[in-house]
């Protein structure tokens, strides 16, 4: 039996496994651009500042507790919110009703779908630009078209509830071109034959859209919301152009409040800076948890 044992094959040379060491690079940018700032900022958020901006001693937690405590921070707070969801829900509304009937082969459909996705095409500056002349009280393009028509139009700008509306329509519209790309291509990838046979059941109209196609493209109206809300709860170009904050800080959002307590002019504040920035962190990651919570579990059960 033992003539019957093939003999032993030598194992080649070792190859270097070269895998791990490529990594090396990206972790070093990784490190340098996102971890680095993120522990600076963290560490910042707890110190104070001296009369020239630099950072001294420790205060503890002292920022965040004047952040929490203070009820400008939380009205500042409470903006953003409000600005957020109600640009999410505009957009996304909005490009879903412009984008549903484009399914359909209708005449001038790609001339149509280009249009709607022109917003992506801006940046926020210019399109936030647009807007100042639109909005603005006595030259704006809105108000001469309404006292043409015999009406005088309102301090859109100048009035705290009318301009969170034009921050909010402003940023809506800059958000509205993605959102299209995004439904053009879930709406086109409907199959054909669950509509046909919903068509062929008698569902149509919203019906159809309530209880069909919206169920069908949830996935990406989850990705929209997800993105969307990441996007909305760091508005700041949108109200710098428009209000800088304004007026009586009915405006401020917690990135231009960052702004201004760091940049805005007189002593820089960078712990209480700091802070803004974690707690917006913070406040980006429960909220994103709590979409892919809610919203997911929606999706994978429909």
């Amino acid at each position: 039996m033992c003539g019957n044992v093939p003999p032993l094959k030598r194992a080649g040379p070792r190859r270097p496994r070269l895998g791990p060491w490529l990594t090396v690079p990206t972790l070093l940018l990784i490190a340098v651009f996102l971890y680095w700032p993120l522990g600076r900022g963290i560490w910042l958020s707890t110190r104070g500042t001296d009369l020239l901006g630099n950072p001294t001693r420790s205060v503890g937690f002292d920022n965040y507790t004047q952040l929490l405590t203070d009820p400008s921070s939380r009205r500042v707070l409470l903006t953003t919110l409000i600005l957020t969801v109600a640009s999410v829900a505009m957009a996304t509304a909005g490009a879903l009703a412009a984008v549903l009937p484009l399914r359909r082969r209708l005449v001038g459909r790609r001339l149509f779908q280009l249009v709607f996705s022109l917003p992506f095409a801006y940046s926020a500056a210019s399109a936030s630009a647009c807007f100042a002349g639109l909005f603005a009280p006595s030259v704006g393009t809105l108000n001469h078209v309404l006292a043409k028509l015999g009406y005088e139009g309102p301090p859109w700008l100048q009035s705290p509830g009318w301009a969170m509306l034009c921050v909010a329509l402003a940023t809506a519209w800059y958000e509205f071109g993605f959102a299209v790309l995004v439904l053009t291509a879930a709406v086109r990838n409907l199959p054909s034959e669950v509509l046909e046979a919903a068509e062929l059941d008698g569902a149509s109209g919203l019906r159809l859209v309530r209880g069909v196609i919206v169920p069908l493209i949830s996935p990406s109206l989850f990705f929209l919301a997800v993105t969307q809300t990441i996007s909305g709860l760091q508005i700041f170009t949108q109200v710098q152009v428009l209000t800088r904050g304004g007026p009586s800080d009915a405006t401020t959002t917690l990135v231009v409040e960052l702004y201004q307590r760091a940049f805005g002019g007189g002593v820089p504040d960078y712990g209480r800076a700091s802070a803004i920035a974690v707690v917006l962190l913070a406040l980006v990651l429960l909220v994103t948890a709590v979409q892919f919570l809610v919203l997911n579990r929606r999706v994978t059960t429909s």
